[in-house]
């Protein structure tokens, strides 16, 4: 595996981002990219994606188009043998247990960007991840994993620094509007942050193979592919829950279908093993 070493961890802890570099083979890199074609040209033709294995309750797998060249594809861990062999077999699971200094880790959920051409709408808004998660806790982060080389021009990951340690969470457009909850900030002040002049912001290029850990609290967005390129932009990424992670759903949180109603998840307590197996443990 990849080192992690402590300069990751110290970062991570201070900016809610690091990258690994040369994280995952060559052959992982191909195995996710061809499974990522297959999705797609699946999900594009209207094909249902049955399940091979199972990861528990989850919405559907989906693709949904954002801007011209734009493909986002949601929930095809499920859908996969190559996805389920990554997530079980490749070091995912311990880079981000090491890196959030976990006791343990499960896989939740994964998402797969892909962007071709300069159309504005491929860029990713700024945005952070917790604004709508039902769980609370520090160690439910997103694993980022480049399928491609991603240089400036290549619709780089962008970062807020140091937004990680935000005390709060955002009230998110993709929320209800009509009801308001202590402890959420307005969307607005996220973007005003991200536009001050002041504002420390962090560019991510990588290479395929290379990972980045972002902290569910970090504010983050990607640019669209500089004008001229030809070639497309690939991330794969997957959320994972630690050892302090509980589940906390409010009114304003997503729901999963199959999870938000499973008699399963108690409020305050871990999710349990029959939904979300452990996949990796720290040493003893």
């Amino acid at each position: 595996m990849a080192a992690v070493e402590p300069r990751h961890v110290a970062q991570y802890a201070a900016e809610g981002c690091t990258r690994v570099e040369g994280a995952f083979s060559t052959l992982w890199v191909e195995r996710l990219l061809a499974a990522v074609d297959r999705c797609h040209e699946a999900l594009a033709r209207g094909e249902p994606l049955p399940p091979v294995g199972s990861v528990g309750p989850r919405n559907p797998p989906s693709l949904h188009r954002t801007g011209k060249g734009g493909v986002q594809l949601r929930n095809c861990m499920a859908a996969d043998r190559a996805f389920l062999d990554w997530m079980r077999e490749s070091p995912a699971a311990e880079i981000v247990g090491r890196l959030t200094g976990a006791a343990h880790v499960r896989f939740w959920m994964d998402a797969t960007f892909v962007k071709e051409g300069s159309d504005p709408e491929t860029a990713t808004p700024w945005h952070n991840d917790v604004c709508t998660f039902p769980f609370t806790g520090e160690q439910q982060p997103s694993l980022w994993v480049a399928l491609t080389d991603v240089d400036e021009d290549n619709a780089p990951l962008l970062t807020l620094a140091g937004s990680n340690r935000d005390p709060f969470r955002y009230h998110s457009p993709l929320s209800r509007q009509d009801v308001a909850l202590p402890g959420y900030r307005p969307w607005a002040e996220l973007l005003a942050r991200v536009e001050a002049p002041d504002a420390d912001i962090r560019v991510w290029p990588a290479r395929a193979g290379d990972c980045l850990l972002i902290h569910p609290r970090t504010i983050h967005g990607s640019r669209a592919q500089a004008p001229g390129r030809t070639d497309r932009r690939v991330a794969f990424t997957t959320r994972w829950l630690g050892s302090d992670v509980v589940w906390a759903p409010d009114a304003l949180s997503v729901t999963v279908a199959g999870l938000s109603d499973h008699p399963a998840m108690q409020v305050g307590a871990p999710p349990p093993d029959s939904l979300f197996p452990i996949v990796w443990r720290a040493p003893a």
